[in-house]
């Protein structure tokens, strides 16, 4: 670990890597995640059918997890296959899901196949892009090797803490 944050990150990269976190900070705000303290799941199994009896919610998971199809190519090099951001999306909608049944929410099997699908999609805006933006200005914001792993599951932990932890603090002093 002291060797990841000795190495010295390009500003472009931090920049784009606050972006990402507010993202990720918009991920567990949309989905209502907070710690209510009870374990309550409400879970659906059947995939499917309330895709097709509520399109619109469909449609908006897909659009919720697009962005980090396109913010994993473009931050960390080891994304480089669609099936690698596949996995990503389907493991950071998996925990959102997980967390939903210690608070408020419904754990749904359609969330996690929209969002997986949102990341593919995500990872084919990007490699569009891509065929777009010259590779040195995609260099600026790339950083190589399994540094890139630690880093997004750095991210992905602190926010999920920070979300359980000071998100209720705040929600209670800001609406009392």
């Amino acid at each position: 670990m002291a060797r990841i944050l000795k190495k010295q990150h390009h500003v472009g990269h931090i920049f784009i890597s606050v972006v990402f976190t507010f993202y990720l900070v918009g991920i567990l705000t949309m989905t209502g995640i907070w710690y209510r303290g009870a374990f309550s799941p409400r879970i659906v199994y059947v995939p499917f059918i309330d895709m097709i009896r509520g399109p619109i919610d469909t449609i908006l998971n897909v659009f919720l997890f697009i962005p980090l199809g396109l913010f994993l190519p473009l931050l960390y090099d080891k994304f480089d296959r669609v099936g690698k951001v596949l996995l990503a999306g389907f493991l950071i909608s998996l925990s959102v899901e997980i967390i939903q049944m210690f608070g408020c929410g419904a754990t749904d099997i359609n969330d996690l196949i929209t969002n997986a699908i949102g990341s593919c999609a995500g990872y084919g805006v990007f490699k569009v892009l891509e065929k777009c933006i010259p590779e040195k200005w995609i260099g600026v914001f790339r950083i190589s090797g399994k540094n890139g792993y630690a880093e997004l599951i750095g991210y992905w932990i602190g926010t999920v803490i920070m979300m359980l932890t000071v998100q209720p603090l705040l929600f209670r002093s800001i609406f009392r």
